[in-house]
């Protein structure tokens, strides 16, 4: 069993006093004060939470949760019941920006039932499971880093994840990103490996072990071309001080509610394949199940630098796997997951390692090249392969409430214009009796595309199951949107209250099973015209995914900048559909931290006093030295 963090004990908050007013003289002030069992939260816990109300008979408050994350359902937070019972979610939320993905702060407020302006609060972030420093044998997925990553010019150092063991020429090494244990080629070999990265002690080696030594530094700056270029650093095991079974922290069987360790299934894992649900155990936010939402990504150049020096290069990527966010708003990767192993959900077999990303996708190398670039750069070319067992398992863990939103969505916050709209009617009118004479079609109307939602689409209403084969991608230039349905009143031209009423019963983008051939098909004419679709400076990726405007054809994923104008993106090509994805830059997923004590805001926080009002005074909590 995996066994809780850090010491039980209460803490006591300090309260809010307010003094009552009466006439004649100040009545007693009404004080609240908020205790818990537990000196940190994570994953899968349950906190008890008590509150103490002095100055009146009334001793009674009310609870309340808030939270900053940026997912969108209030439970990705947890929940507090009525006696201050707090269960923290069974993954970590965050807050996702354009410049970092991180815990978010959680704050708990006892209000008193009987003085409504007599309160106190408490602050927190939900650390995951794998961010504590383990007794060796460590298990991977945890907290890991360089021990040479603090940079003494900003006092900064970083870490990641200790992602899972690769065997090669009869020797065991702890697989990682170049990033986190080459210190984007900063490092040497034979750098001390940490557990838990330093990031977690203040930046010093102090209450860590070493667990290895930098053994295979794959160059980021001077991979050799045309090889795929990975993010790739290992180090050699010190004799047992890792689970030489590979045991990943999470990727087990669920007991008393909680994902036990278990290892990856050995060998030289599989291919990444579009919808395939992946699980990831990792530092940050431990486990976290989503879908491949892209294959097959070339993307624009990820910036590095270089130790801790001010040199600064970029590696740009091609063939990556690209996650998408699950539909809860959840992050699949926070910062400090870097190294992560992302796995089939179903079978535990690897699949990529994670490198990067920003605030909807994550982004990883295939282990094929992993692997490959392992055997071409390492004296003697052994053949490298994964350790596990023999044996296929599901993660369990992903079929838990918060993991088990795993279904890929498409949002907007911006409409068609008007005049879009209208020519989008036109266009329909003109060839409503081409669209009602398709085999399969029961009926149309005119709504917003999901492969490009800034567009109108034509809706085209089909009965459940039938081919889509004939139903054109794009009509006058005007993408259409195939809906499966049986509603009666998808008969003949829909309104467009109609229209948006059948539109919004399907909005969740349902899953379908693409045909190995179509994938390969729009590779190929994704490879064919990748260079053109970049030169646009708006265009940092294109890949291949599933269309969500006829989720049984794929598209060609083409991933533009947010608020930076690009050029036209057709509806198709060569016959293709084109899918559009806004986003911020991908960046390599690594946490940072300040050897500071006062300023070690990323380490796992202990429940600690906030400002209890007002709203706006809530802020990240900075933990104390340990």
């Amino acid at each position: 069993m995996i066994t809780r963090s850090g010491l039980w004990a209460i803490l006591i908050a300090v309260s809010v006093v307010f003094a009552g007013c009466g006439g004649g003289g100040s009545s007693t002030p009404v004080t609240v004060t908020i205790s818990a069992n537990a000196t940190t939260v994570e994953t899968f816990q349950t906190v008890q939470f008590s509150a103490t109300v002095m100055g009146t008979s009334n001793t009674a408050v009310t609870w309340g949760l808030t939270c900053t994350a940026t997912a969108t359902t209030m439970s990705a937070c947890g929940s507090i019941s009525a006696t201050g019972l707090y269960t923290a979610p069974n993954t970590v939320p965050t807050v996702a920006t354009m410049q970092s993905t991180e815990p978010a702060v959680v704050t708990v407020t006892a209000v008193s039932q009987a003085k409504s302006s007599a309160s106190a609060s408490v602050q927190f972030n939900v650390n995951s499971l794998n961010q504590q420093a383990l007794a060796v044998p460590v298990q991977l997925g945890s907290s890991g880093s360089n021990a040479n990553s603090l940079c003494a010019s900003n006092n900064t150092c970083s870490g990641g994840t200790l992602g899972s063991l690769v065997t090669g020429g009869g020797k065991l090494y702890v697989l990682s990103n170049n990033h986190v244990l080459g210190l984007s080629d900063g490092a040497t070999v034979g750098q001390e490996v940490t557990q838990p990265g330093i990031i977690e002690t203040n930046c010093s080696t102090a209450g860590t072990i070493n667990i290895g030594t930098v053994a295979d530094i794959i160059s980021l700056e001077s991979q050799p071309i045309p090889a795929t270029p990975v993010d790739v650093t290992t180090a050699l095991v010190t004799t047992g001080q890792v689970d030489a079974g590979d045991d990943i922290l999470e990727l087990g069987a669920v007991s008393n509610g909680v994902p036990q360790p278990a290892p990856p299934v050995a060998g030289s894992g599989i291919a990444a394949t579009v919808g395939q649900l992946l699980a990831k155990s990792g530092r940050t936010t431990g486990l976290t199940c989503a879908a491949v939402d892209m294959i097959h990504l070339t993307m624009q150049a990820v910036g590095y630098t270089k130790g801790c020096t001010t040199t600064n290069f970029t590696v740009t990527y091609n063939d990556e796997v690209e996650v998408g966010n699950m539909t809860n708003g959840q992050n699949f990767i926070g910062d400090g997951d870097s190294g992560s192993l992302a796995v089939d959900a179903a079978t535990a077999q690897p699949v990529a390692l994670l490198f990067a990303g920003n605030e909807s996708s994550a982004i990883g190398n295939p282990v094929a090249d992993v692997l490959a670039a392992l055997k071409a750069t390492t004296t003697g070319t052994p053949t490298f392969s994964f350790v596990g067992t023999a044996t296929p398992h599901a993660v369990a863990g992903c079929s838990l409430t918060g993991l088990s939103s795993v279904t890929v969505t498409q949002k907007s916050a911006t409409k068609p214009s008007a005049e879009a709209v209208q020519s989008a009617n036109a266009v329909t009118t003109r060839n409503a009796a081409q669209i009602m004479n398709t085999e399969g079609v029961s009926g149309y109307g005119v709504g917003m595309s999901l492969d490009s939602p800034k567009e109108p689409a034509i809706l085209i209403f089909a009965s459940p199951g039938a081919s889509h084969a004939n139903i054109p991608a794009e009509i006058e230039g005007v993408r259409t949107r195939v809906i499966e349905t049986g509603n009666p009143a998808a008969q003949g031209a829909a309104s467009q209250q109609q229209s948006a009423q059948l539109a919004a019963e399907s909005a969740a983008v349902q899953a379908a099973e693409i045909p190995a051939s179509a994938i390969e098909n729009a590779r190929q004419i994704k490879e064919k015209h990748v260079a053109e679709i970049m030169s646009d400076p708006a265009v940092i990726g294109v890949g291949v995914g599933a269309s969500f405007d006829s989720p049984s054809e794929p598209a060609i994923g083409i991933f533009v900048l947010k608020n930076k104008s690009h050029k036209p993106i057709p509806a198709t090509i060569d016959g293709v559909r084109t899918r559009v994805k806004e986003t911020s830059p991908f960046r390599a997923i690594v946490d940072r931290s300040s050897g500071s004590a006062a300023c070690s805001a990323r380490k796992p926080s202990r429940v600690a006093v906030a400002p209890s009002a007002p709203e706006s005074a809530i802020r990240p909590v900075a933990s104390p030295s340990n």
